[in-house]
């Protein structure tokens, strides 16, 4: 594993000994769904997300976001680049999402978004946070599973200064994992 996707700096750049605790807290985005919204330390985040993920109901779709092209990065403020596939076994996304971990939990050049067969939701964004939709029952079971337990904890975007981390070695598993997964690429909305 590479390392955190991201850190907590101060202003220099330097890192300033801030990690995140464990937490989960309830909330309604300004949409109006009520959604989880999961904080863990990093070497806790491959597990969480995993046993989150087998929460959810069959089929899944995968939605990869490559918010960041490390090969080529491309003006700043350039669209991400959005992968797809739909209708999949959870054994074969949960088996690619473990090989894939040192990119998936540990790179912030993306998002993975898994959707269940209800709808249901689980967004793991460039910065290692985690947002379960809608809040159920369920997910929090799972979150009481996994060691996580319900706290208003501060999260990395909560701090002022933050620095992502891009790895080299992350570029032959991102394209293995889309490979893998029959990913494809479709146009950003």
């Amino acid at each position: 594993m590479p390392g955190p996707k991201a850190v907590s700096v101060n202003q220099d750049g330097s890192e300033d000994g801030w990690v995140p605790s464990p937490g989960w807290f309830a909330e309604i985005t300004p949409q109006g769904d009520t959604r989880l919204t999961i904080s863990v330390p990093p070497e806790q985040l491959p597990g969480v997300h995993l046993a989150l993920a087998r929460a959810l109901s069959e089929p899944l779709s995968v939605l990869y976001r490559q918010k960041i092209d490390r090969m080529e990065p491309g003006p700043q403020g350039s669209p991400p680049r959005d992968f797809v596939a739909v209708g999949l076994d959870a054994g074969r996304v949960l088996g690619a999402l473990g090989e894939a971990s040192p990119l998936i939990h540990g790179d912030a050049r993306c998002e993975v978004w898994l959707r269940g067969g209800l709808g249901e939701q689980l967004v793991l964004d460039e910065d290692g946070l985690m947002y379960l939709y809608p809040d159920d029952p369920a997910f929090r079971d799972a979150l009481a599973e996994a060691g996580v337990i319900e706290a208003d904890v501060e999260t990395l975007q909560d701090r002022d200064y933050v620095k992502h981390w891009f790895h080299a070695a992350c570029d032959p598993v991102e394209a293995a994992l889309i490979e893998g997964l029959g990913l494809s690429e479709v146009p950003h909305r």
